[in-house]
């Protein structure tokens, strides 16, 4: 209970004004901000602050930035003003900070006896604070679980309340100034989620979404907002090529468009047209872009079990379903794809949404087609086996193999069926015409009728040069 008592006093205790060796320059001076966020975690934000100079050296404390600065990025400009110095001070006012940097120093103590109501206020020594335990001298004597609280006169030197830089800067002339702050920081990101939504002929639309996620202890408000889609190289924490392409980034301009888009050296720039706020530890999603009526494909595919040179086979085994539709603005939406995940539904009989499957897909330009695996298909069965198998000589042998499929469905399906074969193969006999996938992969497509069922059958001779 003393130990109790004891903190909760830390954190009502009677403290002076914190010192001012740098006049503060507060978020509400901010006349603008930008932000670049890279889907990879990290940020370059560019603040812009109003600062009234005096002529020479000057000291200014910039607040209410990142507490995840990388400090070999940040980047003072100001018209006739040079940087002597800089200093990112991130040791925060805490009650834990209070007491490790007060070790050493005079402190009051004050105990109020609880038959009484008595107040008792000594002044003690801080000897040290370890495990949440401060230990204190008081008359000459060790107290290691004084009952009542600890009241600091002074806050130590170099505890910040808020996060800040802190510039050493000369100014050529008096005045108000418009100064420029920019730094890289960690803890933001964002992400890319599509919906998907499929119907019975063929058609989709597709709605895509960003993840913002801030990770820092600051909020930023009203700021305009820029994301990077691409894979940046990074060399380490802190990348000068990194800080280059954000800068480049940010020299765009804001257009008449939720999400504008545009490549900027090879990387996909998405730029918010209304400035938004992103607060500290929040997530929030904004809406990247939609399509409606695009025409996709639906296709039903096997990589064969079986084996040339070994007997084999397999029963009952389900196709992986393949939606595919093209980026293109003819089709309804042409669009650059950040990196993400697709997640498809379908309407059920009842007009209810089912979840069909969903796939991730890799950072897409526009004009190139989308191909999603959404998962098995229970309608769709084969059952296939090596038929036989002829040893010739030490070099030639033949295979014959045969698949059959079913379709319960009420509709015709089309199944791509691959497989694999040795060098030196060629096809002696089929029931369907195969095409070459690459120089040891073939495959057929299968047309099966609603509620039917077809036999793949081929034979093979490998010569094994």
């Amino acid at each position: 209970m003393k130990k109790i008592l004891l903190l909760a006093g830390v954190l009502s205790c009677v403290i002076g004004h914190v010192r001012a060796d740098a006049p503060s320059v507060a978020v509400f001076e901010q006349e603008d901000l930008i932000m670049t966020i890279y889907n990879h975690g990290q940020a370059l934000v560019k603040d812009m602050r109003t600062v009234n100079f005096r002529e020479g050296l000057n000291k200014i404390s910039f607040e209410d930035i990142s507490d995840q600065v990388v400090p070999q990025s940040v980047l003072l400009k100001a018209p006739g003003v040079t940087v002597k110095e800089q200093n990112f001070n991130f040791d925060l006012l805490t009650k834990e900070h209070l007491l490790e940097k007060s070790v050493g120093r005079t402190v009051s103590v004050e105990h109020i006896n609880p038959a009484t109501g008595e107040v008792t206020n000594q002044k003690a020594q801080l000897l040290a604070y370890n495990n949440m335990r401060p230990v204190l001298k008081i008359n000459g004597k060790i107290e290691t679980d004084y009952p009542g609280r600890i009241i600091f006169n002074e806050v130590p030197k170099n505890l910040a309340a808020k996060p800040s830089l802190v510039f050493d800067v000369d100014a050529f002339s008096a005045g108000v100034k418009k100064v420029e702050v920019s730094y890289l920081t960690n803890g933001l990101s964002w992400n890319a989620d599509y919906v998907a939504e499929l119907d019975g002929n063929n058609l989709m639309s597709l709605t895509g979404l960003v993840t913002l996620t801030n990770n820092t202890q600051v909020s930023y408000y009203h700021t305009k907002l820029q994301l990077v889609a691409g894979d940046v190289n990074r060399a380490g924490m802190y990348d000068g090529r990194l800080y280059r392409k954000a800068a480049v980034a940010q020299t765009m301009a804001m257009n008449d468009e939720s999400f504008s888009s545009e490549s900027v050296s090879g990387y996909y720039l998405y730029t918010l047209k209304n400035a938004t706020d992103l607060l500290s530890r929040q997530t929030k999603q904004v809406t990247l872009l939609s399509g409606q009526n695009m025409r996709m494909t639906k296709t039903y595919e096997y990589d064969s079990p079986l084996y040339y040179s070994s007997e084999s086979v397999f029963q009952n085994q389900k196709p992986t379903m393949y939606i595919s539709f093209d980026n293109t603005q003819k089709n309804g939406l042409g669009e650059p794809l950040p990196r993400g995940v697709v997640r498809a539904y379908q309407k059920e009989s009842a007009g209810r949404l089912i979840f069909v499957g969903e796939d991730r897909i890799d950072h897409t330009a526009k004009n190139q087609k989308v191909r999603l695996a959404l998962g098995k298909d229970f309608d769709i069965t084969a059952t296939g086996k090596r038929v036989s198998f002829q040893k010739i000589d030490s070099k030639n042998s033949q295979a014959e193999f045969e698949v059959k499929f079913s379709n319960a469905k009420s509709e015709a399906v089309v199944i791509k069926f691959k497989q694999s074969l040795p060098d030196g193969w060629r096809i002696l006999a089929e029931s369907t015409k195969s095409q070459k996938e690459s120089s040891n992969q073939i495959y057929w497509n299968v047309a099966v009728g609603a509620e039917s069922e077809v036999v793949l059958t081929f034979k093979v001779a490998v010569n094994s040069k």
